[in-house]
């Protein structure tokens, strides 16, 4: 094959090896993101039984500084109410002791339905902990194949886009610029060897007279009457006799 339709053909098969490896590498990102995707629920449970706890706990300090405030109020009162001679001052001292007391014993229970809760939730977030390990695990197992093939397929796209874009300066402009359109246009081979007297891109066959005229010169191309591609007749090797 002549060096003047050499470049367009090695074009034409690198654009088709770099499109396999975008390919492939889009379709190892939404495997990787399947498996990441239990993970990820695990996760987000988990960091939510935290927050859960986290407002328990708080809640709780707020709840035992108020008990603790209470406790002291009462003490203070229970010394306060017997040295008290006023009736009308000790009837409302009385009234205060028994409200502080009242209150105290609703703080207690709040304290005691938090310190309940915060329990349930220390054996939840064990679990969830043990299930988002599990889950962790699997997923790294499940992904270390997928992610050596995801590395190959950026080197080999970060090989072949360089290579592209210099055969892509060596093509005429007026080829350049079909080729471009058929890519836009989604023809991704826009650039096919004729074979079995057909277009290898729509595999319409075509007038013998149109192969012949490629077949007698191979340096040539023209665009299939079909689809338009640029077709070429591939060289093909002589056999030798023994």
């Amino acid at each position: 094959m002549l060096l003047t339709i050499q470049p367009l053909i090695d074009l034409a098969n690198t654009d088709l090896e770099l499109q396999t490896n975008i390919f492939s590498r889009s379709h190892l990102e939404r495997q990787i993101d399947t498996a990441r995707s239990v993970v990820d629920q695990h996760q987000k449970l988990f960091e939510q039984k935290n927050n859960e706890l986290s407002h328990i706990i708080n809640e709780g300090k707020e709840v035992q500084n108020n008990i603790q405030i209470q406790e002291e109020l009462i003490l203070r009162l229970d010394e306060q109410v017997p040295k008290i001679r006023n009736e009308k001052e000790f009837a409302a001292s009385k009234n205060q002791l028994e409200e502080a007391r009242k209150m105290l014993g609703l703080l207690e229970d709040k304290m005691l339905e938090l310190d309940m809760k915060k329990e349930d939730l220390d054996q939840e977030i064990d679990s969830v902990n043990s299930e988002l390990t599990e889950s962790n695990s699997a997923f790294q197992e499940e992904t270390s194949g997928l992610l050596k093939k995801q590395e190959k397929a950026e080197k080999k796209i970060a090989k072949l886009e360089p290579r592209r874009n210099r055969l892509l300066k060596k093509t005429p402009q007026n080829i350049k610029r079909f080729y471009e359109r058929c890519q836009e246009s989604g023809i991704s081979t826009p650039v096919c060897a004729i074979q079995d007297k057909s277009c290898s891109g729509c595999h319409m066959v075509l007038l013998p007279q149109f192969v012949n005229e490629l077949m007698a010169n191979p340096n040539a191309h023209k665009n299939c009457p079909y689809c338009s591609r640029i077709l070429y007749f591939p060289e093909v090797e002589e056999e030798i006799e023994s």
